[in-house]
This record gives structure tokens, sequence and C-alpha cells, in this order.
């Protein structure tokens, strides 16, 4: 069996967001190495410590944290979209991504718009 159906069958279940999902990484020796150093001294293995690096600089929007009218819109309409489940990379999928992106954005950039209208 190759590979390539058993990965369209993985990716077509409905997978909830905090499914992990396995793909390929290409980064410098260098830097595997210093990512390798840290995972060992935080006590993690390598998986662990690229996400936890990727969630502090990722962080993923909070509705509270959302004050102004845009966030609000474009963080309800991306639940809306993620509610119908669509199929990871999809373009339902990347729409929802983008509105999170977005509304991430306007939280960093007005984080207080002074919602109390």
């Amino acid at each position: 069996m190759s590979v390539y159906p058993r990965t369209n069958y993985v990716h077509d279940r409905r997978m909830s967001e905090k499914t992990p999902i396995q793909f390929k990484l290409m980064i410098p020796a260098d830097l595997k190495i210093r990512v390798e150093e840290m995972a060992f001294l935080n006590r993690r293995s390598l998986s662990q410590e690229i996400v936890a690096a990727l969630e502090e600089q990722y962080p993923a929007p909070n509705t509270s944290d959302a004050t102004g009218i845009e966030a609000r819109v474009l963080l309800w309409l991306a639940r809306r979209i993620r509610k119908s489940a669509p199929k990871p990379g999809s373009l339902r999928d990347r729409q929802a991504a983008a509105y999170e992106v977005l509304a991430g954005r306007s939280i960093a950039q007005n984080p207080d718009d002074g919602g109390d209208a």
C-alpha cells in the first residue's frame, strides 16, 4: 500500500482542531541542535518543544480579548465556518483560518478598543 492513499484516508476523517497532524519540516541543522537542547532542558520531546514555541509565538485569538467590532465579527464568522467541520486545507478551512488571523491582528493592534458600547 502506498503512502498517498493512507494519507487521503486520514485527512478525510473529521478531525478536531487539537488532533495532531504529521508533516515534514526542514530546518537548518544548527537550529535543530538548539531546539533539541532546549527540549532537553525543558524535559520535553523535540515535537513538544516545537509546538510550545509555535504556540507562544502564534497564540490563538481569544474571544474574550475581542473588544472591537471587527474582531468580534471575524471570530463569529470563523466559529460559524468551523461548526460545519470543513476538511483540513479546504477553501472553507482556509477562510476560517484567515478570519482568525485577521481577528488576532485586530486584537493585537487595538487591545483597548473600547468595547463598552
